[in-house]
């Protein structure tokens, strides 16, 4: 039979067990209030991209709405509670994101400008002929009227042929574009796929005037795609710019 401890020992096995279970439940508490800090921070972070993500897509459903109504009505007779009915939001919150609806239509130009000319500066970046890159070029222009037919409106109708354009930093945005198409006129006279007595500045000017004519032709549906595919619009597009470039670097005498 064991010896029954004296009342010191079992004084001492009282304490010993206390502070072990004091210690335990403060390990416990500063557990739940370390997990519960993360919990806060956690729940914060998802909050703030939430509200970044709404906003972006409030802003974008403006910009795409304001699209529509600028092409339907015209940017002059276009009043911002317009745009705000046709997107189903409080008129207040387009004031949110833009101070008025010219920011909304520099807004249009600048950011889908700016693809437009990232596409076209990629492919003057590959290594193929001047005449595959300048068809691909043409492809992209005309597509942007079969996929997006009223941005392309806003941009020849309110932004292109208005006074606005005239805007020191919007010759300069567009100015872009004429030069990516001039140095690849001038890869194809060092390559010796052109004429070296082209002025490449001059001559980017004709090619892409001539596809400006085409579009706006086709927005204003003065004429019919001729060689129209039926049913398929991108096959037809792709035939009118070949015809383009073809016309641009053989002309239209006969050989």
């Amino acid at each position: 039979m064991s010896p029954k401890p004296d009342n010191a020992e079992a004084r001492l096995a009282g304490d010993a067990a206390a502070e072990s279970s004091s210690a335990s439940s403060a390990q416990a508490k500063a557990g739940v209030r370390k997990t519960g800090t993360r919990g806060r921070k956690s729940s914060s972070t998802d909050k703030a991209a939430e509200k970044k993500r709404t906003s972006v897509e409030k802003r974008r459903l403006i910009v795409e709405t304001a699209i529509r109504v600028f092409a339907d009505k015209g940017y002059h007779d276009t009043r911002i509670s317009d745009i705000a009915k046709r997107a189903e939001i409080a008129y207040g919150l387009v004031y949110h994101y833009f101070k008025n609806k010219e920011e909304i239509l520099d807004t249009i130009f600048l950011d889908r400008w700016g693809e437009f000319i990232d596409a076209v500066r990629a492919i003057a970046g590959d290594n193929r002929k001047v005449e595959d890159k300048l068809l691909s070029v043409a492809a992209v222009i005309l597509s942007a009227h079969r996929s997006r037919p009223e941005w392309v409106k806003v941009l020849i109708f309110e932004i292109q042929r208005t006074q606005r354009f005239a805007d020191a930093e919007r010759i300069e945005v567009v100015g872009e574009l004429f030069r990516i198409i001039a140095e690849i006129l001038r890869e194809g006279q060092e390559r010796g796929e052109l004429r070296s007595d082209l002025d490449p500045d001059l001559a980017c000017y004709i090619f892409i005037g001539g596809l400006d004519i085409v579009v706006t032709s086709r927005v204003l549906d003065l004429v019919k795609i001729e060689g129209r595919v039926p049913g398929n619009d991108g096959a037809s597009y792709s035939h009118v710019a070949r015809t383009v470039v073809d016309l641009f670097l053989n002309g239209a005498a006969a050989s």
